[in-house]
């Protein structure tokens, strides 16, 4: 990002921090976060992008988006049986029951006896 987009930005936000609307100080650790993750949109316009102190970045951003976008990877891709009901174009034939009744068990127990 070019020095100058980050300083439109911060005239933009007037210098304060979108998540504890305090003012960013000189030679403060800044940031710009988007507000859609970038993993989301791919959008990195200047709508979607704020303000942010570095401190406050890191402790807004340990759970909520990662979580999200490890949802929407997981929504995104196919299981392995919907790739082969597209493949088969329908549904998929279960397997079949045993027709006959296997008796339990095979061998006699072995040890105790009574």
């Amino acid at each position: 990002m070019s020095k100058a987009r980050r300083l439109r930005l911060f005239a933009r936000d007037n210098g304060i921090c979108d998540i504890c609307k305090q003012k960013v100080l000189a030679g403060e650790a800044y940031e710009l976060d988007h507000i859609i993750p970038w993993a989301l949109g791919f959008d990195d316009s200047d709508e979607n992008l704020r303000l942010v102190h570095k401190t406050c970045h890191r402790t807004d951003k340990t759970g909520g988006d990662v979580t999200r976008i490890a949802k929407a990877k997981r929504q995104g891709r196919e299981t392995g049986q919907q790739a082969r009901r597209a493949i088969k174009g329908g549904s998929i034939p279960s397997r079949p029951f045993p027709k006959t009744k296997t008796t339990w068990p095979k061998r006699p127990f072995k040890g105790r006896e009574s």
